[in-house]
């Protein structure tokens, strides 16, 4: 065994599943450090239990994922959903990315260069949780922001056998859909984003690869969705698409933001909030097939 991996383990042995209590977002809650071995490197994600909430009730699970060169707890702060937790029963985990990215295809930095299975990684998180907390594995969700969100679309059109739904803030689809299968998703995107630009971008030096436009995205989604038609409509302070005639039981939805940059949106600053609108869209799926 190499000496890497022989350190992960040591490491691993400090950090067991359901060690050390975490300061939680509510102080209300139970917030548990999971960790793991994937593939020869140490891999960590952090568990929000909502209060009252018995071990063994089965309960839907989302996971967060935060954006590029960010952590777990930036995920936490700044979508808010551990305040969906508490609200409606649901269980929260936060995974790591390794150096602070995510692989969701042409993006982004050494986990996309160095060809890292996050779908594989977050596969593994959801048997970590279940050993914390039954969990309804039709209802297991995945949402992220930026490289995130790129990567809650890249697992939910690899594993759509395991995630009911994806959420993508301020991401795009920058892999191919690997399943043959449907899935559901959501793209929820600033127009005023100059990171990840809503029209794409022929090379993000910041990023290093080509970007998808978000309608691109969205299309393609679609596409593999088997969805047919689409309905726009203009909202306060949004522009909402739902695709339509999809495959029994999928759904795809793009939601625009005209005064939005590259961040998550909230009430306070926008007059939007990304948290409900994140959770109203995946928690109307449920895992198809």
């Amino acid at each position: 065994m190499a000496l890497s991996l022989l350190a992960a383990l040591a490491l691993l042995a400090t950090l067991a599943p359901t060690a050390a209590a975490l300061p939680d977002g509510t102080g209300a809650g139970k917030s548990v450090l999971l960790a793991t071995v994937h593939d020869g490197s140490v891999r960590r994600a952090d568990l929000y239990v909502p209060p009252r909430i018995p071990e063994q009730r089965a309960v839907p699970l989302l996971m967060v994922l935060h954006g590029l060169y960010l952590d777990p707890g930036s995920a936490e702060a700044s979508s808010g959903l551990d305040r969906v937790a508490d609200d409606e029963g649901v269980a929260v985990v936060y995974p790591q990315g390794l150096n602070q990215s995510w692989n969701a295809g042409t993006c982004c930095d050494t986990a996309s260069r160095d060809g890292v299975d996050d779908v594989g990684f977050l596969t593994q998180v959801i048997d970590l949780v279940q050993n914390v907390q039954a969990i309804d594995r039709d209802r297991v969700y995945v949402a992220g922001f930026s490289n995130g969100g790129m990567m809650a679309l890249r697992a939910v059109c690899a594993r759509p056998d395991v995630f009911a739904a994806a959420a993508s803030v301020g991401g795009t689809l920058q892999s191919g859909c690997l399943s043959t299968a449907p899935s559901s998703a959501l793209l929820v995107h600033g127009l005023r984003d100059s990171t990840v630009p809503y029209a794409g971008q022929r090379y993000s030096t910041f990023l290093r690869t080509a970007l998808t436009p978000v309608p691109t995205a969205g299309l393609i989604l679609a596409r593999h969705a088997g969805c047919t038609a689409v309905r726009r409509e203009k909202r306060p302070l949004l522009i909402v698409e739902e695709f339509r005639g999809c495959a029994p039981g999928a759904r795809v939805s793009v939601v625009s933001v005209p005064q939005l940059g590259h961040r998550w949106p909230n009430t306070q600053v926008d007059g939007v909030n990304g948290q409900s609108i994140v959770w109203d869209f995946l928690s109307h799926q449920r895992r198809l097939g």
